[in-house]
């Protein structure tokens, strides 16, 4: 793993890479959720290492922290992605331009990294998985898949350019992201905040690709239950898991975020989704 700083809009930004053996490789982008930082991502998810094994470049871009010219601090001044999910006078609002600073990661990295600009996916967690879906929504011709952990879409109306593959997966005991409406206690807030079910989140992004909003059960066994909402849209869900990295190493307080779980493998879901993803 190795830093590479990237002057972005006056501010020096950096995100963090492991380089694959060979050059022209695929590139998977991996966005950290809010409190967290690339290098805490790289500890839960393992994903170096898997990218290692598999052959491909993995970035691990780092967000802002709300007042960015204060230090970072968990509870009181998060990093974290414009998801779009807030707005001025939230303690955790941000206007930064980070759609801008990944698409400029991207070119980067093609750079920097000699990966394959054709090649190029991005997946997250939490208030990353938001920012996928933010990212995708509004940059789809820059990568060929994504793949958003337990994060909404908080974009009202998303319209991708074309109709991205998506890979969306979460656990059906998640506290902070529950399948149905509902208060999530967070760890920014005194009070419970009302949060809508992914459901809704699901059937809004179906649409946007130009799909049903109603899913296809696909298949139901071990704890996992698939279903589709068109040829490039399926859904995961994990019984057990809390808000955690499937298959991860749970480094969130079971307290804040339920228990972890090992009945998927993220990583290996993902990068098989993401090899069988056409690309255009």
């Amino acid at each position: 793993m190795e830093p590479i700083a990237l002057q972005w809009k006056g501010r020096t930004r950096r995100y963090w890479v492991a380089r694959p053996q060979l050059p022209n490789s695929a590139l998977v982008l991996m966005l950290h959720g809010t409190g967290g930082s690339a290098l805490l991502a790289v500890q839960e998810t393992g994903l170096v290492d898997f990218a290692r094994r598999a052959g491909f470049a993995v970035a691990f871009p780092e967000g802002l922290a709300v007042d960015p010219d204060s230090p970072a601090k968990f509870l009181s001044n998060p990093q974290r992605w414009n998801d779009g999910s807030t707005q001025p006078g939230n303690k955790l609002h941000t206007d930064h331009d980070d759609v801008g600073f990944l698409a400029a990661v991207i070119a980067d990295a093609t750079v920097q990294v000699q990966t394959d600009p054709n090649r190029v996916y991005l997946t997250g967690f939490s208030n990353g998985a938001g920012m996928a879906f933010r990212f995708a929504a509004e940059r789809a011709e820059l990568i060929r898949a994504v793949a958003p952990v337990a994060g909404h879409c908080w974009i009202e109306n998303p319209q991708p350019s074309r109709p991205i593959p998506t890979l969306f997966l979460i656990g059906n005991r998640d506290p902070l992201i529950p399948l149905e409406n509902g208060s999530v206690q967070l760890p920014w807030f005194p009070e419970p905040v009302p949060r809508r079910g992914i459901g809704q989140t699901l059937a809004t992004w179906a649409t946007g690709l130009g799909y049903s909003p109603i899913p296809t059960r696909l298949s139901e066994a071990g704890g996992i239950s698939e279903e589709e909402y068109g040829p490039a849209f399926r859904s995961v869900t994990i019984d057990g898991l809390g808000h955690h990295w499937p298959g991860g190493r749970g480094l969130l307080n079971p307290r804040i975020g339920g228990a972890p779980s090992n009945l998927l493998n993220a990583n290996e879901r993902i990068w098989e989704f993401f090899r069988q993803s056409p690309s255009g």
